[in-house]
């Protein structure tokens, strides 16, 4: 919730006559009226909204839910360990798969792509592949070289590897929900932290005047006026 504030000073003084003057809010300063003026404790939505979608829950506490912040919080704490625990895992399948194929088949994955890694687990070898993609008239996906050569010994030992890229894959794919889990949390804090933020403030909207005699003005009698409009 904003408020936008306009203050005036009318300022009465007894020499020659009485004469009216007023005042921008910038010659107040010694106006105890509007140096005391209450702290209604509002709370910014806006502000709750982006305290949590940097940190699920940081609005929440922000705007004095505790509890549901404590929820939000420790929500996102679980999610970042789920990720992080399905991404090292994934590393770590994959890499044992490598040096699984490195070891029975001979395999150099150095400067490789995840296509050709995936072909080493379909076919025995490089010249069982290229044969079939020559049959295939598939020119372009021909392997030459050397440094593409694999020869696997035995069928279960290029199943095990096909097995294990696979299973790396969906470790990947579990880290990925994750990902869209903590997008998901931020967008659900962020609205309740709207909500939390806005419950907390007068529902009241629109102009208010406010009026007060100043004190510590010698030889002269005022009058602070404040205009706000809440919105």
């Amino acid at each position: 919730m904003k408020t936008a504030c306009l203050a005036l000073l009318i300022v009465f003084e007894p020499v020659a006559g009485q004469t009216l003057r007023l005042s921008e809010l910038g010659g107040m300063h010694q106006s105890k009226y509007l140096q005391n003026a209450p702290d209604d404790g509002r709370k910014s939505p806006l502000l709750a909204t982006l305290l949590s979608i940097v940190l699920p829950g940081a609005g929440e506490l922000y705007a004095g839910n505790t509890s549901t912040a404590r929820l939000f919080m420790a929500a996102d704490g679980v999610l970042w360990l789920t990720f992080a625990g399905f991404s090292l895992q994934s590393s770590w399948v994959m890499d044992d798969a490598r040096s699984f194929a490195r070891l029975h088949a001979g395999v150099d994955f150095a400067g490789k792509d995840d296509r050709f890694e995936a072909q080493v687990g379909n076919y025995m070898s490089l010249q069982e592949y290229n044969e079939t993609k020559l049959r295939e008239r598939r020119y372009d996906d021909v392997y030459e070289g050397t440094e593409y050569e694999w020869q696997w010994m035995a069928v279960g030992d290029r199943l095990r590897y096909r097995s294990m890229r696979i299973r790396s894959d969906e470790l990947s794919q579990a880290a990925g929900f994750a990902v869209g889990a903590l997008v998901v949390n931020r967008i659900i804090s962020a609205f309740s932290a709207w909500q939390s933020a806005k419950s907390v403030n007068p529902s009241s909207d629109g102009w208010h005047i406010d009026a007060g005699l100043q004190e510590n003005m010698p030889h002269a009698v005022g009058v602070g006026l404040r205009l706000t409009r809440t919105f």
